[in-house]
């Protein structure tokens, strides 16, 4: 009877032992986390991003005014809504374009709020020059623009009305003297049903060249 325990005891070891040796040899798997899938997904969604044609267009007038209730703050001789093109131009690359009306708006800045007060109540759609690009060639469209009168320019309806940016991602950004976006960005989904319109990014003209990190961060949660 001792010898049968012996021997079962000695089977029971090395089935014991050859278990442990083969977890051993086993390779251990760690779960991928949730920030690590973010991170995956992240990286895949800004090199989509990166292999599709992106045009930053804009409208900013030569004049004085970026809004009706203060002057266009300038940078460098450069307007405010033009120089936020500008930097996401040069952080998101592609090409880069400006909307300039046929006919151009006073230098005064009460003229001009005069004209675009005008055009707004007529619902007038004043004429732009020819682009030297098609927008509808392009899968990203960054649209910038100053807020007049608590809206779009009129020249911007111009614009939307020339161009059908179906299936196409429109990103909007803006200046303005203490509006926000209005209601602009449900305007441009209105204007666009068929385009993917994201969340705009509205600045104060007078911080424009303060606001690099607001873009920085801005474009990173737009994984750009």
């Amino acid at each position: 009877m001792k010898k049968i325990i012996s021997l079962f005891l000695i089977i029971t070891i090395i089935f014991a032992f050859s278990a442990c040796s083969a977890g051993g040899n086993e390779e251990t798997t760690v779960p991928e986390t949730s920030e690590n899938a973010t991170a995956d997904t992240t990286a895949a969604v800004t090199q989509a991003n990166a292999e599709k044609k992106i045009l930053t267009i804009y409208f900013s007038s030569a004049n004085t005014v970026d809004a009706t209730s203060s002057a266009t703050p300038y940078f460098d001789g450069v307007a405010s809504t033009q120089y936020l093109a500008e930097y996401i131009h040069g952080k998101v690359g592609g090409d880069i374009a400006k909307i300039t009306p046929v006919k151009d708006y006073p230098e005064g800045y009460n003229e001009t709020a005069d004209a675009a007060k005008v055009e707004t109540d007529n619902d007038a759609r004043p004429e732009f020059q020819a682009l030297d690009i098609n927008p509808e060639d392009y899968d990203i469209i960054f649209v910038g623009y100053p807020m007049w009168w608590y809206t779009l320019p009129m020249v911007m309806y111009t614009f939307f009305d020339a161009y059908d940016f179906s299936g196409k991602t429109i990103i909007p950004f803006n200046t303005h003297a203490g509006s926000g976006d209005g209601v602009t960005y449900s305007e441009i989904k209105e204007f666009e049903p068929n385009a993917t319109v994201l969340d705009g990014l509205a600045v104060s003209g007078s911080r424009a060249d303060k606001a690099d990190g607001d873009i920085d961060e801005w474009l990173e949660g737009l994984n750009y």
